[in-house]
């Protein structure tokens, strides 16, 4: 009788003294495919046979992630009942971890890394950590996510070093009207913030027709605004004090166009706009002709131009002040984005509740200096005037009485979470002055506006732009062979135009003409903390159920389009996990008592994530021994099945089996033979070597003459 040690570490190749684990499924010291070698051969008796009397494996935990992985951050209000889509202006953002094969540490660098560079709301983006818990063996138990939201104090970037210059502002339409700072308007240092003042001449006969001509539009094109107390102030006292010139001043969603049909000549090229709403057929857009049925150039209510696009905005035309926000008209018209006006005036509690029209541009100017935006998470404000002017600070928009949603701004929701700042100026050698602008990125690239690289779009790190165009990736488009191309640099699942269903929900709808009761609610600051929640749709949840939050494109009957990493998270019975419930149930913790908004929300997995299982055997494929494999309906040379857990219930890292009863295979050998070299394999039923043991393998075998 003798006994066999079989080693992938060994002395002549080094391995028995390396520190680093090999895990290869292949070569000499493979963990899963060796061989060794005898200087002092190894006798076999007649008739002899073999068994397996122990074997030592390090296996890791691993995990095999499809490409078919995916799963959904939501953050924004909760669905309370089913089909209450109509609910929320929130979307859900597709996360899909890369295809592959992770041990644990790996895992959680996928997630942690996905998560944080998914397209989000400013406020959370790149805010996650996922961490692992472990027990005393130093076993990971569970993952954990966590999100901390940025919170108030937002740096006034006005005052930044280098912020805000010329270099900051382009103007929206820049390749269509190619007007641009230096030559149409400056920028200059001020005490505080940044002045810009107007360059050229106007051509127009009218203020408001030179406000429509755009020669002094422009937007900033990084840092955007706060949600969380922030604010943006501008000094309007230079700019049409005398009532002969006007100004807009707002805060709006990225916009950029981009270049179509690059194999024309350039006279005949095309180009798309990424104004809310607008499609781009095949083809792009001929001059002359409207961008969509969903937001004309004009406002068909009122004839207002529409192409200076805003969100959120207030107008001087030199006779008056009106204020402008982008809402739905589905009453009116059919199908309308418009910039419907804020009715701020005539009402309780408004600004001169007796008044029957707007604030006269005279009016304004004897009393106020200066506007401002002041963000209260999902509510925007606007205030005329400054500590010290004549008429002191006032709320126009946002009381507490103004709550028809003809009479203050809507929600902000996932199309307008990422804001920037936006100005227009009619008249030369007129200055506005940008004292406060509120942004929690000072780094100009940590939050990315889209942009132009050439001929190619490349989207930003919001919502709007990365579902608002179709991703052409150069081919024939509407029979064009097309160079211009949208991209992702980091390649992040879209869904086309799921940005209309923003900005057409019912809670988007404006009367414009002010009769509807139609009220706006919004998401109060507490605890320091935007209201919004944050739930994880991690598996597939029943059409029409309270847990369903995957509308338009993203409610697909297909398997790829639904939520299936659960088992990879940790929770293997669960397909949607939200703060609220999580907090009742034990499965989240924060700074805030459950249902109230947090600051700091984690997740704790209820178990480790779903690591690989499958069946391992000891084969040795060059001894003439006999087994068979019904899996591949063969004869085999698998000699032990290992099992899956040892002993005291472990069934990943340094494990030790030694059966307590052997089972001996015939060698089939009529004679003696000698023994040179043995090759160990540790395989799959398909008899693969398999990939998730490390180290050193170890398997003693027992040989003896046949009893």
């Amino acid at each position: 009788m003798s006994l066999i040690v079989a080693s992938s570490s060994q002395q002549q190749y080094g391995g028995i003294e390396r520190l680093g684990n090999v895990k290869t499924i292949s070569g000499l010291e493979a963990p899963s495919n060796f061989q060794n070698h005898f200087t002092s051969p190894i006798k076999i008796p007649q008739n002899a046979e073999i068994a397996v009397e122990s074997v030592k494996i390090t296996r890791d935990a691993l995990m095999d992630i499809e490409a078919e992985a995916l799963m959904y951050m939501y953050f924004g209000r909760l669905q309370t009942t089913p089909n209450a889509f109509e609910t929320r202006l929130e979307m859900p953002i597709p996360i899909k971890p890369r295809a592959g094969v992770y041990n644990v540490e790996e895992w959680r660098i996928e997630i942690e890394t996905r998560l944080n560079e998914s397209y989000a709301n400013p406020e959370i983006f790149g805010k996650w950590v996922v961490g692992r818990q472990t027990n005393g063996s130093g076993v990971t138990t569970n993952l954990t996510l966590k999100c901390t939201q940025r919170g108030q104090g937002a740096p006034n970037i006005a005052i930044q070093a280098g912020a805000m210059l010329s270099t900051y502002w382009v103007s929206p339409c820049n390749l269509s009207k190619p007007y641009k700072s230096g030559v149409d308007w400056d920028v200059a240092d001020a005490a505080p913030g940044r002045e810009i003042e107007r360059l050229t001449i106007g051509s127009k006969p009218s203020v408001l027709e030179e406000l429509d001509e755009m020669s002094c539009s422009m937007i900033g094109h990084g840092h955007p605004f706060a949600l969380n107390e922030g604010e943006f102030i501008v000094k309007t006292k230079d700019a049409g004090a005398a009532g002969k010139g006007g100004w807009r001043v707002g805060l709006a969603r990225p916009q950029m166009e981009y270049i179509r049909d690059t194999t024309k000549p350039t006279a005949a090229r095309q180009r798309a706009n990424l104004l809310p709403g607008t499609r781009h057929p095949d083809g792009g857009f001929p001059d002359g002709q409207l961008m969509s049925t969903k937001y004309n150039l004009n406002n068909p209510f009122n004839g207002r131009n529409q192409r200076d696009f805003y969100d959120f905005m207030v107008q001087n035309d030199s006779g008056t002040i009106q204020i402008f926000q982008l809402s739905y008209d589905d009453v009116l018209y059919t199908n309308q984005l418009v910039m419907s006006e804020v009715v701020y005036w005539g009402q309780p509690g408004s600004w001169n509740p007796a008044a029957t029209g707007p604030m006269t541009t005279a009016e304004f100017n004897a009393s106020f200096t200066a506007v401002e935006f002041k963000s209260a998470g999902d509510k925007m404000d606007l205030y005329f005037g400054i500590v010290g002017d004549v008429g002191g600070r006032v709320k126009i928009v946002g009381n507490a009485l103004q709550t028809k949603r003809w009479e203050c701004f809507l929600p902000i929701g996932e199309t307008r979470n990422a804001l920037y700042p936006r100005l227009n100026i009619t008249q030369e050698e007129d200055i506005l002055t940008i004292t406060s602008y509120s942004s929690h990125y000072i780094d100009f690239a940590s939050f990315r506006y889209p942009t132009i690289n050439g001929n190619n779009f490349v989207t930003g790190d919001d919502y709007y732009t990365n579902n608002r165009v179709m991703r052409y990736a150069r081919a024939r488009v509407g029979g064009d062979l097309n160079l211009a191309v949208v991209e992702d640099t980091k390649n992040r699942p879209y869904c086309l135009s799921q940005t209309l269903l923003c900005d057409t929900k019912q809670k988007m709808v404006v009367d414009q003409l002010n009769v509807s009761t139609q009220t706006t609610s919004y998401q109060p600051i507490v605890n320091l903390a935007l209201g919004q929640k944050i739930a994880l749709i991690i598996g597939h949840n029943a059409p029409g159920s309270k847990d369903d939050y995957l509308e338009g494109k993203y409610a697909t009957g297909e398997f790829a389009g639904q939520a299936k990493m659960n088992r990879t998270l940790g929770f293997p019975n669960r397909s949607f996990i939200d703060q609220v419930e999580g907090f009742t149930q034990g499965y989240v913790v924060g700074d805030a008592p459950p249902a109230a908004p947090a600051l700091v929300i984690q997740f704790n997995a209820f178990v480790a994530p779903e690591y690989r299982s499958h069946s391992c055997f000891v084969r040795l494929s060059n001894m003439p021994i006999q087994s068979y494999n019904g899996a591949k309906n063969s004869v085999s040379k698998i000699l032990y099945h290992l099992p899956r857990f040892t002993n005291d219930g472990r069934e990943f890292g340094t494990l030790f089996f030694a059966p307590g009863e052997k089972t001996y295979v015939a060698l089939h050998n009529a004679t003696p033979e000698i023994l040179n070299n043995i090759e160990v394999q540790i395989v799959d039923v398909n008899e693969r070597p398999v990939s998730d043991i490390s180290g050193n393998t170890i398997v003693v075998f027992h040989l003896r003459k046949k009893v």
